[in-house]
């Protein structure tokens, strides 16, 4: 897939290296073996397994050739089967390695531990482009421009007033990913079926979250995808925020440099022209996260115990999502530094 995020030079305007980095194949790999590993590490406690040890180690230090995955991947619909043959190649211990789990378990614990990290970059973007925000206001607040409504003037207002609007969203959405950060800390456990076939089930369970740091909700959730779209819709409303952002910037623009003015948006042929870019991308990443929200959405209907062509739906959908919306926050904080003027001088009565 084409993502104008790691484009060579469309992603100068789209590009966020942090967010795409957390689903790299590399961060990917990682979290599978770090996830095998406290497997193991949980039977072994368990059943009481001497070797468990040495063997949860030899899967954090295993070293799996990405041609192999996507081969597996290729073959298998994903890439889990291929990981555990490669591993079991290499260490020689099918007991230890995989017994319980099933592929889901794996990506969708995995699934969680990047949506954390996710969380994590959003709550620290949305606190600074607040500071920007207050800054902003402190730098041009008394500054006089029209109110719009439904998109004729209105009356006359302050620069104070509709930075306060672009304000009013942060601290609910920085309140509800505090929320969604601790049920993000949670593992996926139930097997081929999701039944949790062992004689100390509970004791497992517990035993594996305990070795990631995250929680055992006493369950599978293999088909029942409400954290997912809890994520999404925070993704969808910061992206929407945004987007509002870059709408009444560009509104504002439309008007003229007696309203806003910003650095950059040259035109090629006409040298006087000062586009909105950032705020136009803006409005765009808005729009393209309401379509993803919809995609979500349908993804998460999962026929039976465990579906194929839901969860593919997810894969294709969520990690653009993620991206598209740390993008917006990356973009919006550019925008708000490329301000040069912003309403009109006060006038004195």
């Amino acid at each position: 897939m084409i993502s104008l995020s790691e484009h060579p030079w469309m992603g100068g305007l789209f590009g966020d290296a942090e967010c795409t980095t957390l689903f790299s194949a590399d961060a990917e790999l990682k979290r599978f073996l770090q996830i095998e590993a406290a497997w193991t590490r949980a039977l072994g406690t368990v059943e009481g397994v001497e070797d468990a040890e040495a063997v949860a180690k030899g899967i954090e230090e295993a070293v799996i050739e990405t041609q192999v995955l996507r081969g597996g991947t290729e073959r298998d619909g994903l890439p889990i089967p291929a990981l555990v043959k490669a591993l079991k190649g290499q260490l020689g211990n099918d007991a230890l390695i995989h017994r319980g789990l099933t592929s889901q378990d794996v990506m969708d614990t995995s699934l969680m531990m990047v949506l954390g990290q996710v969380a994590e970059l959003l709550i620290g973007r949305l606190k600074a482009l607040d500071q920007q925000l207050a800054a902003l206001q402190d730098r041009f607040g008394a500054a006089r421009l029209m109110a719009y409504t439904r998109m004729q003037p209105a009356l006359e207002t302050t620069a104070q007033e509709l930075i306060g609007r672009w304000r009013q969203p942060l601290p609910r959405l920085l309140s509800d990913l505090a929320h969604c950060q601790t049920d993000l800390r949670q593992i996926q456990w139930g097997g081929p079926i999701g039944v949790r076939d062992h004689t100390n089930a509970d004791k497992l369970g517990v035993c594996f979250a305990h070795n990631l740091n995250m929680h055992d909700p006493g369950q599978a959730w293999h088909t029942d995808r409400t954290i997912v779209l809890s994520v999404g819709g925070i993704l969808s409303r910061i992206t929407i925020a945004m987007g509002k952002i870059g709408k009444d910037i560009a509104l504002m623009a439309a008007l003229g440099p007696e309203q806003i003015t910003l650095v950059g948006g040259g035109s090629s042929a006409m040298t006087h022209k000062n586009n909105p870019i950032k705020a136009e991308a803006l409005i765009s990443l808005a729009d393209l996260a309401s379509s993803l929200q919809s995609g979500l959405t349908r993804s998460a209907r999962h026929e039976g115990f465990r579906s194929g062509q839901a969860w593919a739906l997810e894969w294709l959908i969520l990690p653009e999502f993620c991206v598209t919306s740390a993008t917006s926050l990356l973009l919006a904080g550019k925008l708000i530094n490329d301000l040069e003027t912003f309403g009109a001088v006060p006038r004195h009565f």
